[in-house]
């Protein structure tokens, strides 16, 4: 037994040898030392047996825990339960893990298993979460119904920010990307533009934070020389002129854009602390090269395991 000491362990087979050598050396029959010490005839006997071939650490309390199990996770599942965690530059959770089992090596899996197997082998990080007081049930949503815009400054290159434009469509987590020197009008509209041609489906919503890039509701409407028709914001005009609603998330609450909000934090773990660039052209194919594998080949929780292309392969665009 593991939790019992080395001393413990001596103290015991001290004990056993001393009934022993009554009948080794002071010629008591097995069957009057078990009448005098109340073991079983079959103990003495395996303890004598021991103690031949042994000697005192024969006699010693050994661990009776099983050696193996027929429900044990077999020890190629595990290794490539390490390679998949270990070979990601990000943290990869359990289900994601067992999704690629399944997909790449033909295993079948639980998540919950995964995790056991990541737990023993001391691979989980700690995560605290705020507790949940209401639980928020999403409305289903069609895709390019609403697409998700917002702006994070990423990295510094040549002693500037450069700012993350970033697209996330609500229902399939189709995602688009870009990177401007600049976080100003004329980048909101290039990406909007962009991400219209882009986009491979009809963009029916956008929603967006209440950023001066975005909207002039707090600056540009209090202006207005006519209050029935303020002034409205190019990235306004460019929605309008493509038959677009825009929606404007509440003041200081980001979390009504979750879903890209999200995918910053995703970008940030999966390519940005990882990549390194001399140039921005350089950074534009590396972005490419990510972007491509975020909606064709990394699996969504959100989603159900699957990619943003098997989600839009399943549905009519």
């Amino acid at each position: 037994m593991e939790s019992m000491t080395h001393n413990t362990q001596l103290l015991i087979a001290t004990e056993r040898e001393r009934w022993l050598k009554l009948h080794l050396e002071g010629g008591l029959t097995v069957k009057d030392l078990s009448k005098r010490s109340r073991f079983s005839r079959d103990t003495l006997h395996r303890w004598k047996n021991l103690y031949l071939q042994c000697g005192l650490e024969g006699l010693m309390e050994k661990s009776r825990a099983h050696h193996s199990h027929p429900n044990t996770t077999p020890q190629e599942t595990v290794f490539l339960i390490r390679d998949i965690r270990m070979g990601c530059s990000y943290p990869v959770g359990a289900k994601k893990i067992a999704m690629r089992l399944q997909k790449k090596h033909g295993v079948q899996i639980d998540w919950r298993t995964v995790h056991k197997v990541l737990k023993r082998e001391g691979l989980v990080r700690k995560r605290k979460r705020l507790p949940v007081k209401e639980r928020w049930v999403k409305k289903p949503l069609s895709v390019g119904e609403l697409v998700q815009i917002d702006v994070a400054f990423v990295k510094r290159f040549k002693g500037r920010w450069l700012y993350q434009f970033a697209a996330v469509d609500s229902y399939s987590r189709w995602k688009y990307i870009e990177v401007f020197k600049e976080q100003s009008n004329l980048s909101s509209i290039t990406f909007l533009n962009n991400l219209i041609s882009k986009a491979p489906f009809k963009i029916k919503g956008i929603q967006t934070d209440n950023s001066l890039v975005f909207t002039n509701r707090y600056v540009g409407y209090p202006k207005s020389s006519d209050p029935l028709n303020p002034r409205l914001h190019p990235f306004d005009i460019i929605c309008k002129d493509h038959n677009i609603s825009h929606y404007l998330i509440d003041l200081g609450k980001p979390a009504q854009n979750g879903k890209v909000e999200r995918s910053h934090r995703t970008d940030r773990e999966e390519f940005w602390n990882h990549t390194s660039f001399h140039s921005l052209p350089e950074l534009k194919q590396k972005l490419a090269i990510y972007l491509k594998w975020q909606n064709e080949e990394r699996e969504h929780l959100g989603i159900g395991g699957k990619t943003p292309s098997e989600m839009l392969n399943s549905c009519q665009i």
